[in-house]
């Protein structure tokens, strides 16, 4: 019989995907986290908008705010890991995390009284309009 020796690659075989460390991951993650956000608000606030129920918009500003801290929180065990793993991918991003994630949240902290007094005075308006329907005898 006449058998076809088999053909003999040239090329090595492909090397086994190298895992990156996870203060590497944590760096990526702190950068994503706020761009995540970013990006399910505009989505749902705005693409779907006025089809969504309130309860819905709770959710997503709640997601949100988890993100961003979780974002902050990356960014600080990214910086750790600079010691054992060495700066080359890690430093600047999770310095640049920790400050967007870091600057959001301040934001976030700064709001707070505005957004209380914002409720005093939607209460104030739903107080003031029973007695405005009420008719006069």
């Amino acid at each position: 019989m006449n058998a076809v020796p088999p053909i003999i690659s040239q090329q090595p075989p492909p090397l086994p995907p190298i895992k990156k460390p996870f203060a590497f991951q944590a760096a990526q993650a702190s950068l994503l986290a706020p761009a995540i956000a970013f990006g399910l608000g505009i989505v749902v606030n705005v693409g779907m908008g006025g089809q969504l129920p309130p309860l819905a918009h709770i959710i997503v500003g709640s997601l949100s705010i988890v993100l961003i801290l979780l974002g902050f929180i990356f960014g600080i065990v990214a910086l750790i890991g600079v010691r054992r793993y060495g700066k080359k991918g890690i430093l600047g991003r999770s310095i640049a995390g920790i400050c967007i994630n870091g600057i959001l949240i301040a934001l976030m902290v700064i709001s707070i009284p505005m957004y209380k007094r914002m409720a005093e005075r939607a209460k104030e308006i739903q107080q003031q309009k029973p007695e405005q329907q009420q008719p006069s005898p």
